[in-house]
């Protein structure tokens, strides 16, 4: 088993667990449930991720892994960049269109099932190569 092979399982286990309170978290505001803590400790636990993400494409890159182990890090640095600079744009603005809420339930759902198809996807595909 090559070095960093490890890190690759665990890092595609805790994506799964990201995505399932990803999907947990968009049911939850759509049927209008709100849990103090739990709506303070989401944004922790997505921005910490965001770095594990770094710390991840740079892991990938030292062990030399296949271009596909990079799309998951990746999307998430992009996506929450880009999820981060429209919120904070909208907020400074003031623009709160009634149907954007829906619009972010839906991308948060499918962005939850994307990332949870796709890691069984490589789970599957390189979980058990020793060769990665």
């Amino acid at each position: 088993m090559k070095s960093g092979h490890g890190f690759l399982r665990k890092y595609l286990y805790i994506v799964m667990i990201i995505a399932l309170i990803g999907l947990a978290d968009a049911v939850l505001t759509f049927l209008k449930v709100n849990f103090p803590l739990y709506v303070r400790l989401i944004p922790l636990v997505l921005f910490l991720f965001f770095f594990f993400n770094i710390f991840a494409i740079a892991v990938f890159r030292r062990h030399h892994f296949e271009r596909i182990v990079y799309v998951l890090p990746l999307y998430h640095v992009i996506s929450y960049i880009l999820f981060l600079s429209l919120g904070l744009y909208l907020t400074i603005r003031g623009i709160v269109p009634a149907w954007l809420s829906y619009a972010l339930i839906g991308i948060q759902a499918a962005s939850s099932i994307f990332e949870l198809s796709f890691s069984i996807y490589v789970l599957t595909k390189f979980g058990s190569s020793p060769d990665l």
